[in-house]
């Protein structure tokens, strides 16, 4: 019978009113020359597109989104598994405790967390301490690439690592005890047990699957971190910075005073963007589509 399927008529309707059909609006201005200082809608094919390939600085900012959520991404569902076992292996009032404190970051905005991993919130103290006060000669030099890439990456999974730990969590506590009984009188030791038995069970359930799934989609369009990078660097103004990455250009092209860069070339950089997600996303998917099945 069909009669089930016409009910869900409304619910796709809403699903294309607010998630499909703004896409299609955004592409159809990708077509355009459509900017603040020339409302024109008149279409202009895939120029804008064409441009966009052709630009050095769009495909820097490219690989610095695809190197910084990799790397994010790995370190927040490692420290996410990291955090879980320190959680279940300890008593249940320290259980909790830990639980609480570790689910703290998710609430703090991203901007603040690119604040407060900042070199002027905590390296200007570190370094004075370990320059001066200790007076061993050395310093953290935030300008150094190596630094301030790994500094994005961990501020980015200071928040999203407890994410990650309440899911982990979640799935150790599917597991069979029976296992780590059998285990016990094999004399295996805790590192074996985590090696045969609890790892498996993480990377393989689906949970944790659709979690990294979604992360991954989000990664994309991380913004406040490099953002406030920018600063630091001395690069708020500097198109092509290297933390820039696409959702931080498209944000400078859109509020620069200095040029004026079309709404339909941004718009268009968007939708590359998204292209660019969806793509990692149904790799990482056919890569585990025989979890989800």
């Amino acid at each position: 019978m069909k009669i089930p399927y016409v009910f869900l008529i409304p619910s796709l309707f809403i699903i294309f009113l607010v998630g499909i059909g703004p896409v299609l609006q955004s592409f159809l201005l990708s077509l355009s020359e459509f900017s603040l200082f020339n409302p024109s809608m008149r279409p202009v094919g895939f120029h804008n597109y064409i441009a966009l390939l052709t630009d050095s600085i769009f495909w820097r900012a490219i690989q610095v989104t695809l190197f910084l959520v990799i790397g994010s991404v790995l370190l927040e569902l490692a420290a996410g598994i990291f955090l879980a076992l320190l959680v279940t292996n300890s008593g249940s009032r320290s259980k909790r405790v830990f639980s609480s404190i570790f689910i703290i970051p998710i609430a703090i905005a991203p901007i603040v967390t690119g604040i407060l991993w900042s070199p002027n919130s905590v390296f200007d103290d570190l370094n004075t301490l370990l320059y001066y006060g200790l007076s061993l000669g050395v310093y953290v030099d935030t300008s150094l690439p190596v630094v301030y890439y790994s500094l994005i990456m961990i501020s980015d999974a200071y928040i999203w690592a407890p994410l990650f730990m309440l899911v982990t969590v979640a799935i150790i506590s599917t597991i069979p005890k029976e296992l780590y009984e059998a285990a016990d009188v094999m004399g295996s030791s805790s590192w074996t047990k985590f090696k045969k038995i609890t790892f498996p069970a993480i990377i393989t359930s689906p949970i944790i699957v659709v979690t990294l799934l979604l992360r991954i989609a989000d990664a994309f369009r991380m913004f406040e971190v490099p953002y406030a990078w920018s600063f630091w660097l001395g690069q708020d103004s500097v198109l092509g910075a290297p933390v820039d990455t696409v959702s931080v250009l498209m944000w400078k092209m859109f509020s620069s005073t200095l040029y004026d860069f079309p709404i339909a070339q941004i718009t268009a950089m968007a939708i590359v963007l998204l292209i660019i997600t969806l793509i990692t996303c149904s790799l990482v998917l056919k890569r585990y589509s025989n979890i989800l099945e």
